[in-house]
């Protein structure tokens, strides 16, 4: 099984980050619970450039970059039990967050750069763990499996045929596992 793991909102709480720099600059008091559109930004008044911009300068700051789970690293080590796990990102700033992963033991075969976060869908992967709707509905479009990790900018979009929502990482193992089941059976 080849399996692609997105960073930013699946491994990495950027957004946090990022919140944090955006409140304070504009004395203000946005949450993570109130960002429920994936492109969030245009209602802020920002352009996609402006944002983006903004999260990867947040990567400087590597060592300040919050896990998602706790655990997060013997996650990925299960899930690389199952097969070839790739961090697969859109992230320009690459080299922080490589450091990122090692500095939290996150352990993966290879580090995979796609030029946009859509880009994801013509790569050759069984199964992607993404937080992108926007990533989610062209990936399984194609036919593949995204579990669609849980952030209130994805809620808006309900499972289907390839496409599982997954509140944390013991959902991606219990999805992998009844598949990989289901394909034993077969």
């Amino acid at each position: 099984m080849r399996i692609a793991v997105d960073v930013d909102g699946v491994l990495a709480d950027i957004i946090s980050v990022w919140l944090t720099y955006y409140n304070r600059k504009h004395n203000s008091s946005l949450s993570k619970e109130q960002v429920q559109r994936w492109d969030f930004w245009k209602s802020i008044g920002y352009s996609a450039e402006r944002f983006y911009t903004e999260l990867a300068a947040c990567w400087k700051e590597w060592l300040k970059v919050p896990v998602i789970e706790s655990d997060i690293a013997n996650s990925i080590a299960m899930l690389r039990s199952l097969g070839k796990v790739d961090i697969v990102s859109a992230q320009i700033a690459k080299d922080y967050v490589k450091r990122w992963l090692e500095h939290n033991n996150i352990v993966y075969d290879e580090y995979v750069s796609v030029a946009r976060g859509v880009d994801k869908a013509d790569l050759a992967y069984d199964v992607f763990i993404d937080d992108s709707p926007i990533n989610a509905e062209r990936i399984s479009a194609m036919g593949r499996l995204v579990l669609l990790y849980d952030q209130p900018w994805n809620r808006h979009l309900s499972n289907g045929r390839y496409i599982v929502r997954v509140k944390n990482m013991d959902g991606v193992k219990r999805v992998l596992m009844d598949r990989l089941m289901s394909m034993k059976r077969l």
